[in-house]
């Protein structure tokens, strides 16, 4: 039989329990305290934190379940940070006061600030684009220049001119001599291409001039050009040019104006070629071309001037260097031969030759300031005769445009040749040719100019020495880009050391050109 102690405990434990887990929602700290009480702790001895779970009794008392229980004074959602002012943490320390979540309401999540009308974001909106400014037409640098016919990518820009006017010397001959009206009519073409790479362009024209009182000194003119360059690669090219010219020539600038009793003016035909091409190395180009000239005179009176025609085969090298952008120093080495078609001319000399050139210089091309090319160097002439005088002398060779401003333009030549002479006992001359001419733009339709150009021929063999001067005016009205307004004033003054050969000839001339 147990004893009365045991079994009192035993119901104590029993009571203890169910007070525990019918009453704990009611009191639970009273039965937290009795359970404890009977295991011999305190309340004090078994704290616990804030948030820790009480445990519960379920409907299956197996299974024990824990059910945090709210934190005291802890704010519902959405109430004020205020009510979180006393809460701690576990560590005993304040917790933070809750804030608005930064951006959650223009984000649209909870946490943030309270409704503001005034401070509402703003609903999206659409900007539009602002208009961009009406874009003002490029000014045409040349409004009245042809708008030609386009061929496919060729371009071509024929034209027609009618000029009419007065000239005081139309045989250019020393003496008494008589004026006469003229009248000339010319037309030409250029062609120009549109490619990418490669490039051909040309031109062509023809004119004749007839004087009304001196039917002698009518005569045809005529020139063209046809250059062809073919781009193999970025590096290397190739080009060929055709050309051809016939003029005439007075007696006095072939050197026979004091031994002939003719009037008449010889026609001077040329016709040549050039073939060759350029390999650049960088900033090195080397190029190479092979000329050909023929030359044809027309005999007058007693002159056979037929059996000076030869034909002039030649080889030029060149090395230039392009220092800058706007400078490429070059090096031009020439070397050529001349034969003609008959062993002797009409004077008894045979005139076969040979030369050669060497000059150094530079291609400039400083936009829209100074572009063009010169050159300085030595040329030298050998006949095949031995009573031909071998002669050399310097070189001089420049093209330049000067764009003093952008309604003045100054373009300035100079030129050296070493030329054979049909004049009896005379083996060559040695001609020097410069030229200035100043273009001023008053309107962009109006232009005015004047030119002034000195050449002059020191023969080798013979004491002769001309000189031709020349002062002109000219100025162009361009009605459209299809009618062009010319006229023109010159003055040639011709000077020779020969007797009787001295003669001054003016030029009046106005002009219509039409063109496309």
């Amino acid at each position: 039989m147990r004893s009365r102690p045991v079994e009192l405990r035993r119901v104590c434990c029993a009571l203890g329990a169910l007070a525990v887990g019918f009453g704990g929602a009611l009191a639970p700290a009273h039965a937290q305290e009795a359970s404890l009480g009977l295991r011999g702790e305190t309340v004090a001895d078994a704290a616990t934190p804030l948030a820790q779970p009480a445990p519960i009794a379920t409907p299956d008392a197996n299974v024990p379940a824990t059910i945090a229980p709210p934190v005291a004074g802890a704010p519902a959602d959405g109430a004020n940070a205020k009510a979180n002012a006393n809460a701690v943490k576990t560590d005993g320390t304040k917790l933070p006061p809750l804030k608005p979540y930064p951006g959650a309401q223009r984000l649209g999540l909870r946490g943030g600030a309270a409704d503001n009308p005034q401070a509402k974001t703003p609903p999206p909106t659409v900007a539009a684009l602002p208009t961009p400014p009406r874009r003002k037409p490029k000014p045409d640098d040349k409004p009245f220049d042809p708008v030609g016919i386009w061929l496919g990518d060729l371009k071509l820009t024929p034209y027609v001119e009618e000029d009419g006017g007065w000239a005081s010397n139309p045989d250019q001959t020393a003496g008494a001599h008589r004026g006469s009206a003229f009248e000339t009519t010319e037309v030409g073409a250029a062609l120009q291409s549109d490619w990418s790479r490669s490039e051909l362009r040309g031109e062509i024209k023809g004119a004749y001039t007839d004087y009304f009182d001196d039917p002698n000194a009518n005569t045809p003119t005529g020139s063209g050009t046809l250059d062809g360059r073919y781009d193999v690669s970025r590096d290397l090219s190739f080009d060929a040019e055709g050309r051809f010219a016939v003029s005439e020539q007075t007696l006095s600038s072939l050197g026979l104006g004091s031994g002939s009793g003719t009037t008449a003016h010889p026609l001077v035909s040329t016709l040549g070629a050039t073939l060759g091409g350029a390999q650049k190395f960088g900033d090195l180009t080397l190029a190479l071309h092979a000329t050909f000239d023929r030359t044809v005179y027309q005999s007058v009176g007693g002159d056979d001037l037929a059996s000076d025609d030869f034909d002039d085969w030649g080889l030029r090298g060149r090395v230039s260097y392009r220092l800058t952008d706007a400078v490429s120093p070059f090096v031009e080495v020439g070397a050529d031969t001349r034969r003609y078609d008959s062993q002797v001319d009409y004077s008894g000399y045979d005139r076969n030759s040979d030369g050669w050139t060497a000059v150094a210089g530079a291609t400039l091309a400083f936009t829209r300031q100074l572009t063009g090319e010169a050159s300085f160097g030595y040329g030298a002439r050998a006949y095949v005769d031995p009573r031909l005088q071998n002669f050399g002398g310097p070189v001089i060779d420049a093209s330049l445009i000067w764009s003093a401003t952008p309604l003045t333009t100054v373009t300035a030549k100079a030129q050296t040749t070493l030329g054979d002479s049909v004049e009896a006992g005379a083996s060559g001359m040695l001609t020097r040719a410069y030229s200035l001419d100043v273009a001023h733009d008053l309107t962009r339709a109006f232009t005015i100019g004047a030119t002034a150009s000195w050449s002059g021929e020191d023969y080798v063999g013979v004491a002769q020495r001309d000189s031709t001067t020349t002062f002109g005016l000219r100025a162009e009205y361009h009605v459209s880009r299809e009618l062009v307004l010319k006229a023109s004033a010159s003055r040639q003054l011709y000077d020779s050391n020969t007797a009787n050969s001295n003669y001054v000839a003016d030029v009046f001339m106005l002009g219509l050109k039409l063109q496309r």
